[in-house]
């Protein structure tokens, strides 16, 4: 610990120094001139000063304020007799106190030390504060490393928040070009999306569970009347939000249009067949160099209503029939719509299934049965979407989207849902 004295009186400052020595203070600087207070303060840079102002003038108070200015350090005052006039010239300074004279070595003792403690104290606030100020700045500038055009020359608070304002202005601007563009991408995608009314109509007692994940939606639910057949699925396409919706636009359309054409009502595996011709030819899949594997999976039937009979065919996904109480499964083939990794071999086979009065069809996207959730963290799997269909054999038709979505959402709880989710149920 270093101690510097400004003292005039030898005697004072012979028996000051003994006294500090023996208390353990390792260096004392003694000096007896202003001129030579301020070489020593800037060299040594002492934890404590004793300045004695025993002359009428006082002259070194005012050196004192100066190097208080440039560092926080604890003062002792020298008197030989403490007054009020005494009290006022010294207040400016803070003195931690005085020490009078003759010197009482415990009074010394215990002005230095609590000097010493509040010094520390003071340090290490000064040191916590710091700490905490380097904390933040670090904490600035990774904020504002990705905003680094927006940081001026001089770093001005005023600058700053101007350019803040300015960019927050920008980006809630783009941001709801952005959301009023996805909107009227799904005003779009509705439009393409058969209404209630339309399913009724056609499939009579339904029910539709659709949930995108996003806004819009890779999967789409797909219907057509042609003659005397109806044809409708669940069409899952490569990705979701804005992609996937494009995708969707492209595979009602194709899929209108194959279904539309020609005099014949074709199966629903000629329909997947012409579809991933049609979705190759038209994303350009089969151009040299391109591997883009975009497609989409498909659960697609054809039901005539008059002879009971329904023709599935499947790209990956399945179709479950609920009749008496038991569940069966249809497969579907193991290739997707679109897409050469499987180059021409993509070929689908229809099951032909003769219904029954109050037999119940279903088909779905992966959507709910890749939902991670549950106690577990699992996901849901298909073998727990047939047993929540059995268990809800006896609920109405109308009533089965409510109730599947209540369970999907208590399955899924605080995460996040993975993918767009499609469900068809048809009862006859």
């Amino acid at each position: 610990m270093k101690v510097l004295i400004i003292e005039n009186d030898a005697t004072h400052t012979f028996k000051l120094k003994e006294i500090l020595t023996n208390l353990g203070y390792e260096k004392v600087e003694i000096v007896s001139d202003s001129k030579s207070a301020i070489i020593t303060f800037e060299k040594e840079q002492p934890n404590l000063i004793l300045v004695d102002i025993n002359d009428s003038e006082c002259r070194y108070i005012e050196i004192v304020t100066q190097f208080k200015k440039s560092k926080e350090i604890p003062v002792l005052y020298i008197v030989s007799s403490l007054n009020d006039e005494i009290l006022e010239k010294t207040k400016s300074t803070e003195p931690i106190g005085f020490i009078t004279i003759p010197f009482d070595i415990l009074q010394l003792k215990s002005l230095i030390n609590t000097a010493f403690m509040l010094h520390s104290k003071f340090t290490s606030n000064i040191d916590q504060l710091n700490e905490q100020l380097n904390m933040a700045m670090m904490q600035v500038d990774e904020l504002t490393e990705t905003n680094a055009h927006l940081i001026t020359a001089t770093f001005r608070e005023r600058a700053l928040k101007q350019e803040l304002a300015q960019t927050k202005a920008l980006i809630e601007a783009q941001s709801k070009k952005i959301v009023d563009s996805i909107n009227y991408s799904l005003r779009i995608q509705q439009s393409i999306i058969p209404s209630s009314e339309t399913f009724k109509e056609a499939l009579g007692n339904h029910s539709v569970f659709y949930k995108p994940k996003d806004v819009v939606s890779g999967d789409f639910p797909w219907l057509m009347r042609k003659d005397n057949y109806v044809y409708y699925g669940a069409i899952d396409c490569t990705g979701h939000g804005v992609p996937g919706a494009m995708m969707s636009m492209i595979g009602n359309l194709l899929l209108n249009a194959i279904v539309e054409n020609g005099n014949s009502c074709k199966t629903p595996s000629e329909v997947l067949a012409e579809l991933h011709k049609a979705v190759v030819q038209t994303l350009k899949q089969d151009a040299e160099g391109n591997k883009a594997a975009d497609g989409m999976d498909a659960a697609l039937c054809r039901i005539d209503f008059e002879k009971k009979e329904l023709l599935f065919s499947g790209a990956h996904l399945p179709l479950l029939l609920l009749r008496d109480g038991e569940l069966a499964t249809f497969k579907g083939d193991k290739f997707p719509v679109g897409g050469m990794q499987y180059r021409n071999r993509n070929t689908y086979s229809d099951h032909t299934i003769q219904l029954k009065e109050k037999d119940r069809v279903f088909v779905f996207s992966d959507g709910i049965i890749d939902q991670v959730g549950g106690e577990e963290n699992m996901k849901w799997m298909t073998s727990r979407l047939k047993e929540f269909i059995i268990e809800n054999q006896e609920v109405s038709m109308t009533d089965f989207k409510e109730t599947i979505s209540q369970k999907f959402e208590e399955f899924k709880g605080e995460h996040k849902q993975v993918d767009d989710v499609l469900l068809i149920g048809v009862e006859i």
